[in-house]
């Protein structure tokens, strides 16, 4: 699989699911990948994880993302992405949360980059010729900025592309993305995949982390909440100013009209409760805060939200506000 030029929709913990995900296809974006999963889960309890997993065809491309430390759990796990039909896996090494770098995955693996060359060595074995890509932040901490050991680890042991999220591990999601880490990142490996990620919050951005940094394509993740229309907006901007990231036939719209917009929320909604009854119109209200950012009345709004809890009442809600 062929990265270069790819608009792709981040991995969101409990937000990214295949329903959004298609959305976001629909919409602009080339590429998606699953909310983060465990490895171990994958082996010890199948059943549970794979719901992690669930995608639909009209998804691919799609990976599947995992989180573990240990390579021989990673391994397995590979062979069993691989079966379950995905485009390419990738190794998540930048959760900060500490429940996933206690046990030594997530972020906690920029510590020892020889162990994340030791991941995805057992990846690449295990997965069969599964495209096996890596996630990462820049390091643990501030003084342990090891991002450029760890490419040099991963690249060597078979991955075929490293997104970087230029901010440690102790930053969380505080202070900017420095972008300039990206650049150092895609100078080191001119001929390597390198994925820009990190506040690329409007179609400017996503302009100018490529002019910025070179790299070759872009992982957009929270600015997509509420606007899977993002990725189109990116890709004509990216056509206009650059043709630097994917296709010349850019779409042409300036934007969703307010009943394109009320229609794709309201389907949103029938696909989530048609999945998952109730339960998915619970989760739809967080969307439908997102949906709502920007509006005048949102506050208003959001508070009402706690309140819906069926698909009627989904749809008179959305009829009265979008």
């Amino acid at each position: 699989m062929d990265f270069r030029g790819k608009l792709i929709l981040a991995p969101l913990a409990g937000i990214t699911d295949t329903v959004f995900r298609l959305l976001c296809r629909e919409n602009g974006a080339d590429a998606v990948l699953t909310e983060m999963a465990s490895a171990k889960g994958l082996l010890l309890q199948p059943e549970k994880t794979r719901r992690f997993l669930e995608y639909d065809e009209g998804e691919r491309p799609v990976g599947a993302q995992l989180f573990g430390g240990v390579p021989a759990d990673m391994g397995e796990a590979a062979a069993r992405v691989r079966e379950l039909g995905f485009d390419f896996l990738d190794i998540n090494m930048g959760c900060p949360v500490r429940k996933v770098t206690s046990g030594g995955a997530g972020a906690a693996i920029l510590a020892t980059p020889g162990r994340a060359g030791e991941l995805v060595a057992a990846a690449v074995r295990g997965g069969g010729g599964i495209p096996v890509t890596v996630k990462m932040r820049s390091g643990f901490g501030k003084e342990s900025e090891t991002y450029r050991e760890v490419a040099r680890e991963v690249f060597s042991a078979g991955a075929v592309a490293v997104t970087l999220h230029p901010r440690t591990r102790g930053q969380m999601f505080s202070g900017r993305a420095d972008w300039r880490q990206i650049a150092a990142l895609k100078e080191e490996f001119p001929d390597r995949i390198i994925i820009g990620n990190g506040d690329v919050r409007t179609p400017r951005d996503a302009a100018r982390i490529v002019e910025e940094t070179g790299c070759d394509a872009v992982m957009v993740g929270r600015a997509a909440l509420g606007d899977p229309w993002i990725f189109q907006a990116m890709r004509r901007e990216l056509a206009r100013r650059y043709a630097a990231v994917g296709p010349a036939d850019a779409p042409s719209s300036a934007g969703p009209s307010r009943g394109e917009r009320m229609a794709l929320i309201l389907r949103h909604g029938e696909e989530m409760h048609r999945r998952h009854g109730a339960a998915g119109i619970r989760e739809m209200r967080k969307h439908l805060a997102w949906y709502s950012r920007g509006i005048p009345g949102a506050a208003a709004f959001r508070a009402e939200l706690v309140r819906v809890a069926t698909i009627d009442e989904f749809r008179a809600v959305v009829g009265r506000f979008f």
